[in-house]
């Protein structure tokens, strides 16, 4: 598996690091850690190349902090990427620059902060915006996670075409030792108590489950989603929970809508975001 980790040299980045290196050590995988910098500064917090700094010696003393920077940020990639990892220093837009090089990896690990005040209504931020149009599954950790591997996965499905993709996904990793759990929360008042619903459900959860050897567990719940399914995973000690996103026409790519999003920026549990582009234009 070729794990690619974008890193902003945060903690939080740190924390999906550990996970991403946990992964790629497991499946006898391959990590590559990338930075993107958008910009040169320098320590002072900003000196770039301007009509009053266009003299010879300025712009010397300009070439000569970025030259270090440049030298400075090589070396804790290096040292991140660690024993047979990789890595590499981009200059350019973040989300673009990560969209390019996410092309030749199986799966994208990084730290979704959640501090833009954007939050409250979708998920903010660089995790945010690839999610929604990488063309990869991308696992966000967030700053509360205490996860350092994964080995149980908590699939959310609603049955559709983007839960299908999810779960080949998932039952892929069976041989690198992930387990998934299967988990459908019943939000619809209208079905809440009806058994023969609950029953259906519970037919076509074990139906996704047939590529296995065995049936994977099964949980039905009822609730809203987006409180319910980390309490779920937490129950059965899911390392991240598994969600299918739709990819739609339009600058979005994706289109998660607004409980993927609440996911995504609320759950302590990572979210491994898996992208269904079956119905893509």
């Amino acid at each position: 598996m070729r794990i690619l980790h974008p890193t902003d040299f945060s903690k939080t980045a740190e924390k999906a690091r550990t996970v991403a290196t946990a992964i790629a050590e497991r499946s006898g995988g391959t990590l590559h850690v990338v930075h993107v910098q958008e910009r040169f500064e320098d320590a002072q917090g900003g000196l770039r190349p301007t009509r009053d700094t266009v003299d010879a010696e300025a712009i010397r003393r300009i070439e000569q902090l970025r030259a270090e920077e440049t030298r400075r940020l090589q070396e804790r990639l290096r040292n991140l990427s660690g024993d047979g990892g990789s890595w590499d220093l981009r200059w350019g837009h973040p989300v673009r620059e990560l969209l390019e090089v996410s092309k030749n990896h199986d799966l994208v690990v990084m730290g979704a902060h959640g501090a833009n005040r954007l939050d409250a209504y979708f998920l903010g931020g660089i995790a945010g915006r690839l999610v929604r149009r990488v063309r990869v599954p991308v696992l966000t950790v967030r700053d509360e996670s205490e996860t350092r591997d994964v080995r149980r996965v908590l699939l959310a499905t609603d049955f559709g075409d983007a839960s299908r993709a999810a779960w080949t996904l998932l039952s892929s990793w069976t041989e690198h030792g992930v387990e998934p759990v299967i988990a459908h929360v019943v939000d619809d008042p209208r079905f809440r108590g009806d058994a023969d619903y609950a029953r259906r459900a519970a037919e076509a959860m074990s139906a996704m489950g047939e590529e296995m050897a065995e049936p994977p567990r099964q949980v039905l719940r009822e609730g809203d989603p987006i409180q319910v399914l980390p309490k779920i995973a937490q129950e059965v000690g899911a390392d991240a929970i598994c969600v299918g996103v739709r990819r739609h026409a339009g600058a979005l790519g994706l289109l998660l809508g607004s409980r993927a999003d609440a996911l995504l920026r609320s759950s302590p549990v990572p979210i491994l975001s898996v992208p269904y582009v079956g119905d893509a234009r």
